[in-house]
Formats: structure tokens, C-alpha cells, sequence
């Protein structure tokens, strides 16, 4: 094993106007002693993520190589841009995005019968994870996932039921918590008006993210 991949939002970045220049995986790059490809990028959604990790893994195979995912908020729709918006901000990729959010388009929401902002954001978090969770198997990738920000699920759905179900749980680090939750409870954040990891916050985490690496052996297949 020589390389760490990872993707993601902010919660996968560092944040040197606040004086924290490391995260979660570089941590874990460093612990390892692996060379770090981080494909996360800021205010960015999961429709990226799990394009892009893709990818990524196709154009670059996939030997030696663990993958770090810290998935985004599903209330994030991201969408393929025209106007070369941050191009070639991932190397080797042409594509360029922007990112919508639900709360800040709800008149154009409640103008669409039905629509239950929740359960869709629901179904969209596990089929992301089901996705790309096949993915990483069918091409014999070790991972592990986890939630950098907040992805509530409906467990009182059975067709949800029926995914979670299947969802691979010893490679979901804390599967029904997250990054964001994490910090903010522990008083981890840059500042009160800013809710992003501290160096501590990326720090702990990480930690205790290798804990689970290591206590079931993810680094292998």
C-alpha cells in the first residue's frame, strides 16, 4: 500500500485563514506513511464525490491504493458547468461544477407537488453509498467511508430499510453520526461563527477513524 485517496468537502481540506493547515486525511496519509491524492472540494456535494472517485480510479488504476470517502451533504445538488468555474482544479479533469442547496430554493421546491425534500435527500445519500460501495468491491478497492456532514436517514421506510441493510457497515465508520456533529458537541470548530474542524477536531477524528482502520483490517480486501 503506498497511496491514500480521498474526496469529500471542506471536512477533507485545510482551512490556513484559520490557521489550520492539515485534515482529516492528511492525517491519516502521514500515519500510514502514504502519498496523498485529495480530490475533496469545498461547499461541493456527493453527485461530485462520487463521480469524480470514479474517475479518478479510472484513470489511474487502482493498485496499492486505500480510499478515504467522507461523504457531504445530501441537501447539496451539484450540477456540471459550462463556464469553466476553479477548471482543472482537479488535475487531469475537465469537468467543472457548482452546487445548489435545498434551503435556499425552497419557493422553487414547494412549487413542485409532492416533493418530500427529506426522503429524497434520503435516497440519494444511500444510493451514493450503494454505488459507490459496489464499485470499490467489483474492483477489489479497500475503504472506508464516513459522514463529514450530517445525512439523516428515514429508517421508517422499508425500501430505505432494505439498502441500509445492505450497505457494508464494518467499512461505514460511525454509520448514523458524523464529522460535522463530532465537532461541534466537543467545541472543535475554527470559531463559533465558522463550524469547521479545528486542527483538534481534524485531529481526534482522524484518530479514531485509524482505530477503526486498523481494528478491522480495511486497509486489505
Amino acid at each position: 500500500m503506498s497511496k491514500l485517496f480521498s474526496n469529500g468537502c471542506s471536512f477533507l481540506t485545510p482551512r490556513p485563514k484559520d490557521g489550520v493547515n492539515t485534515f482529516v486525511t492528511q492525517i491519516l496519509a502521514e500515519q500510514y506513511n502514504l502519498q496523498l491524492f485529495n480530490l475533496a472540494m469545498g461547499g461541493r456535494g456527493n453527485d461530485r464525490i462520487s463521480f469524480t472517485t470514479k474517475l479518478w480510479f479510472e484513470q489511474n488504476g487502482s493498485a496499492s491504493t486505500f480510499a478515504v470517502i467522507g461523504w457531504s451533504s445530501s441537501f447539496r445538488n451539484d450540477y456540471v458547468t459550462n463556464d469553466r468555474w476553479k477548471w482543472r482544479r482537479i488535475p487531469n479533469m475537465d469537468l467543472t461544477w457548482r452546487t445548489w442547496k435545498i434551503a435556499d430554493h425552497l419557493k422553487f421546491v414547494n412549487s413542485n407537488p409532492g416533493w418530500d425534500i427529506d426522503d429524497s435527500a434520503t435516497m440519494k445519500f444511500l444510493d451514493h453509498v450503494f454505488d459507490l460501495q459496489t464499485y470499490f468491491k467489483l474492483n477489489k478497492i479497500p475503504y472506508v467511508m464516513y459522514n463529514a456532514l450530517p445525512n439523516a436517514i428515514n429508517l421508517s421506510n422499508p425500501d430505505f430499510n432494505k439498502i441500509v441493510e445492505s450497505i457494508d457497515k464494518k467499512r461505514f465508520f460511525k454509520f448514523n453520526n458524523n464529522h460535522y456533529d463530532f465537532i461541534m458537541k466537543e467545541k472543535m470548530v475554527v470559531s463559533l461563527k465558522d463550524p469547521h474542524p479545528s486542527v483538534e477536531g481534524h485531529t481526534k477524528w482522524a484518530n479514531e477513524l485509524k482505530e477503526f482502520i486498523d481494528a478491522n483490517n480495511l486497509r486489505t480486501i
